[in-house]
């Protein structure tokens, strides 16, 4: 059963209007482009560098292995890094046992010097194929042997976020063994995001950012997360709290017990809403949507995610196998969603 509201927040004001973006002044979300050295620049035109930890420091990581879910992971984090004027720090990251495949197709010697000539070469063509649309922003190099998700995660120590690529595979067996994304995901101490290789959207995207509450201080960070994320596209945000009976129920009582859950549903939403809002003088500058829903919390994420261009859902932390192996929301929210999942913590 299915009882959805949603209402515009009165608190939320009209956005303003919108500002040059340049490396000499500040963005809408009071970033500014760290001044960088003269850098050597791909055939797209990015700049492009060796990795320098000083450097990497509050940029973006995104995890590239030559696929097309990387190369659309790459075209996701550059545009991001353009909204937030920080580098992109572009990581792959190979193994003698023949991870990433491309590296090992490519290369012209299997030793390990020959290895890491063609892993250069896979991440070079990975920045090429993205297209990435600002030039101006900083792509920092790593090409690194050992594991990938210790790896991703080591090189991300000091940064502000991971993106990864998700090829949409949810078989049972992947879960088991785990794939790259699902690993960083469940490891990371930072936001993750995750992308699937889809076309970008052509012209402005003028889609919500989609975020889950559930009345929890985690869901709050989450939420934060989320109004920051919708001021740096200048859209929508649409928030989303679902509730369901998850006790049995008799002829009659659906009515009584629904509309009081209904009812706290409601007033946790409002609460969590107006809590992010007392935080920005004047309410916030972008419109904001409402939504309670009874249904389970991932599969209102998932519904709500088909029409956003970014969902973004808390994580409760490590739960060992079991989570990995059953779903949580967020695990669910990553393997299903319609658009890229940023899971906060």
């Amino acid at each position: 059963m299915s009882d959805t509201t949603a209402q515009p927040d009165s608190a939320a004001q009209p956005n303003s209007a919108a500002q040059p973006n340049s490396a000499a002044q500040p963005n809408s979300a009071g970033y500014a482009r760290p001044a960088g050295p003269a850098d050597a620049r791909n055939p797209a035109g990015q700049a492009v560098e060796v990795a320098d930890a000083e450097s990497a420091a509050g940029g973006i990581v995104v995890g590239v292995d030559g696929s097309p879910a990387s190369v659309a992971a790459i075209r996701w984090a550059c545009d991001e890094a353009a909204r937030r004027l920080v580098p992109v720090i572009a990581v792959l990251v190979w193994d003698v046992m023949g991870e990433p495949r491309p590296v090992f197709e490519t290369a012209a010697n299997a030793d390990r010097e020959g290895l890491a000539h063609a892993a250069t070469r896979v991440l070079d063509t990975a920045l090429t194929a993205a297209r990435v649309s600002d030039p101006t922003v900083r792509i920092i190099r790593r090409v690194e042997e050992g594991s990938p998700v210790p790896e991703l995660l080591r090189a991300a120590v000091g940064a502000r976020m991971i993106v990864v690529g998700e090829r949409g595979h949810g078989a049972l067996h992947r879960l088991v063994s785990g794939s790259v994304s699902q690993g960083v995901v469940h490891y990371a101490s930072l936001p993750v995001v995750v992308v699937r290789p889809v076309a970008p959207a052509a012209g402005v995207d003028d889609r919500p950012v989609v975020v889950g509450v559930d009345g929890s201080a985690l869901s709050l960070t989450a939420l934060r997360w989320a109004v920051e994320a919708a001021m740096l596209r200048k859209s929508a945000l649409h928030v989303v709290h679902a509730w369901h009976l998850d006790i049995p129920i008799y002829p009659g009582s659906y009515a009584d017990i629904g509309s009081v859950l209904a009812e706290q549903a409601q007033q946790t939403l409002d609460q969590a809403v107006s809590t992010i809002v007392t935080e920005h003088a004047g309410g916030l500058p972008i419109p904001v949507m409402k939504e309670t829903v009874a249904d389970g919390p991932a599969h209102a994420l998932l519904r709500a995610s088909a029409d956003a261009q970014l969902l973004v859902v808390g994580s409760r932390g490590h739960g060992g196998f079991a989570e990995l192996l059953l779903g949580s929301v967020s695990h669910q929210c990553v393997l299903h969603a319609h658009c890229p999942v940023a899971v906060v913590r």
